[in-house]
């Protein structure tokens, strides 16, 4: 792909509010969502990986894609790039429990590009149900995930781990596990309507409409995330990271389904209480975003 180096524009609202200047940035995206109990989705995760490629006219991001994600194909793309190619790698991974998709040979891959990155690392068990049916990412989905690659892209780049519930994790616990991590995405639970959102990680600078939150999100099952505290081994350059939360459910209990390696703000907003957030002056000034939960929707297995 033909990168395109493009100033990113002026948005003007009332007066002058400049966007924050990105670098491009290379990603990796693998994609294993598939199989029993996936229906189709896996079949339309390249709408995804499009809503980021295409981003600011490409300027930002430039992806490369893998459809069916299969052993060594990993450590085939980092072994044919400079060691310092690919900024973050995308792990798209719903699979079922019988089966864990990587190789030694793409850990080995992996562990020479950590040693070169010392990755961040987002991990997402809402993922797989947020964007599934059609060829087209729904504008508040894609935004939410075009955020979420800027907000790693400004943590220096790493590592996206994409999942659904208990049933499907194995391959994402297997990235965790080599890496060091004490605790893996776990069990089934729901995201209900009495959840919060803890930082600005989903809302800017991309604005999030309301139907993200009625149409992609309350009722969805996912697995819980591991917060806290980790202790990473020589993978990880036996470095001490603390998982952030940035989603979470009150009930049954309070469950974390979205969280990050890097604090991305102190704010909470319920995602049952209509309100209205204001974006960090730093990026949009006065622009405010409208977060409304509503209605229910249960993922159709």
């Amino acid at each position: 792909m033909l990168k395109r180096l493009i100033p990113l524009p002026i948005l003007l609202l009332n007066c002058v509010w400049a966007l924050p200047v990105y670098s491009q940035t290379n990603i990796l995206y693998l994609n294993s969502t598939r199989g029993s109990g996936t229906g189709t989705y896996g079949s339309y995760r390249s709408a995804i990986a499009d809503s980021l490629d295409n981003y600011q006219d490409g300027s930002i991001f430039d992806v490369d894609f893998v459809q069916t994600h299969v052993p060594g194909n990993l450590a085939t793309f980092l072994n044919t790039k400079p060691i310092d190619y690919y900024d973050q790698i995308w792990f798209d991974t719903t699979i079922l429990n019988t089966s864990y998709v990587l190789n030694s040979n793409d850990f080995t891959a992996l562990n020479t590009w950590a040693a070169s990155s010392q990755p961040e690392f987002i991990l997402d068990s809402s993922f797989f149900a947020r964007n599934h049916t059609s060829g087209v990412a729904s504008d508040s989905a894609a935004a939410v995930t075009i955020n979420q690659a800027l907000a790693l892209q400004e943590a220096g780049g790493g590592i996206f781990i994409g999942t659904d519930d208990g049933y499907f994790v194995n391959t994402a616990n297997q990235i965790l596990w080599n890496f060091g991590f004490d605790s893996f995405f776990a069990g089934v639970a729901n995201i209900t309507s009495n959840g919060s959102f803890v930082g600005d990680l989903l809302l800017e600078p991309e604005s999030v409409g309301a139907d993200f939150f009625t149409n992609h999100l309350q009722g969805l099952s996912t697995s819980h995330v591991p917060i806290g505290t980790h202790v990473l081994n020589e993978n990880g350059g036996n470095r001490t990271i603390e998982i952030y939360e940035n989603l979470y459910s009150l009930s049954p209990g309070h469950i974390s389904h979205i969280g990050a390696s890097f604090n991305t703000g102190d704010f909470t907003t319920p995602i049952d209480d209509p309100t209205t957030v204001p974006e960090p002056g730093s990026v949009l000034g006065l622009l405010f975003v409208g977060i409304f939960g509503t209605s229910r929707l249960r993922k159709q297995r």
